[in-house]
């Protein structure tokens, strides 16, 4: 049995995304999930849930990480609204969508959306953006409808090559093999406050959330695989990575982010097109530390889309930050 917790990168990533999850939902980003249209679409005897404001094309598409729901966007959406239209939707067993039929991969994923924009009337032109996981979801999504995705956005994306990288470089097991039997032990944050906490409980003890990052988990290696089999059209394609400075560079962890950095860069030198934006005062949550270097960096696409050579404006708050970009 694989226990996936050994190298300790998966706890991290849980609790991560268990927190910055709860701060998305928190009374600081009220006010921000007040605004749109709130809508569940029925998918084969299920509810799917996206919620779209703003005006304008294309618009944006955005998708969340492993064990995510739309949440963690609510601090992008009200800039990017007031460029063009964007939707923030919950993948089926997250959030307010119903439990999906496994395998939980991206193509399973990527069908699921293409219906439901179809379902929701959402026409293209299209300008996916995904986080983590969702960026291979985004970038398969982009992969097979060429004609109508206009740019890419990725925040912190999963590389295709990252699991045989971290196994053959660090010896460490990133995702359970295939048809493997695993264990994920979800854990509170113990500085979480107590409302948040409280959250936590419900969210960790959701059996329609822990079924889904547990069947997306299982089917990692098979999303990869995936993703590399696909062709990535080419368009206007902007990268943000996180470069908040590695604590011990000489750890375990250390050397794990400095994997993590490096693939980035690598990915970026496959695509000559892409704009990389390095963000200087982040972690794996760009969205949330420092969101307006993601508006920045779907204005950066939207520019290029258009063939506007002007530059973006990027906010002072942001500017100081050490935000890299090439």
């Amino acid at each position: 049995m694989d226990r996936l917790w050994g190298s300790g990168r998966i706890r991290r990533l849980l609790a991560a995304a268990l927190a910055c999850a709860l701060i998305a939902a928190s009374a600081h980003a009220a006010a921000e999930l007040a605004a749109g249209e709130s809508r569940r679409v029925r998918i084969d005897g299920r509810t799917m849930h996206i919620v779209c404001t703003g005006h304008g094309e294309p618009t944006v598409i955005l998708d969340a990480g492993l064990g995510d729901s739309s949440l963690v966007w609510t601090r992008v959406m009200p800039g990017l609204a007031t460029m063009t239209r964007v939707c923030r939707y919950d993948r089926a067993g997250y959030g307010d969508s119903e439990l999906g039929p496994p395998p939980r991969t991206s193509a399973t994923i990527v069908d699921e959306l293409e219906t439901l924009l179809a379902r929701a009337g959402i026409e293209p032109p299209w300008l996916p953006v995904g986080h983590s996981f969702g960026g291979w979801n985004m970038q398969l999504f982009a992969s097979r409808n060429p004609d109508d995705v206009a740019a890419l956005v990725l925040v912190d994306s999963s590389q295709v090559d990252e699991i045989e990288r971290y196994e053959r470089e660090l010896g460490m097991v990133i995702a359970p093999r295939d048809n493997a039997v695993f264990t994920l032990t979800p854990q509170i944050p113990s500085d979480l406050p107590p409302a948040a906490a409280e959250r936590a409980r419900a969210q960790i003890t959701n059996p329609a959330a822990m079924r889904t990052v547990y069947r997306e988990w299982r089917g990692f290696r098979a999303s990869e695989r995936e993703v590399a089999a696909a062709t990535l059209p080419d368009l206007p394609l902007v990268v943000l990575s996180r470069g908040a400075p590695i604590a011990d560079p000489d750890s375990r962890r250390g050397r794990s982010e400095a994997l993590w950095r490096r693939l980035q860069r690598e990915f970026v030198a496959r695509h000559p097109q892409a704009v990389h934006i390095v963000a200087g005062e982040s972690g794996h949550y760009i969205q949330l530390e420092q969101p307006a270097l993601v508006v920045h960096g779907v204005c950066v696409a939207l520019r290029r889309i258009a063939d506007d050579h002007r530059a973006c404006a990027l906010p002072a708050a942001e500017s100081e930050q050490r935000a890299a970009a090439r």
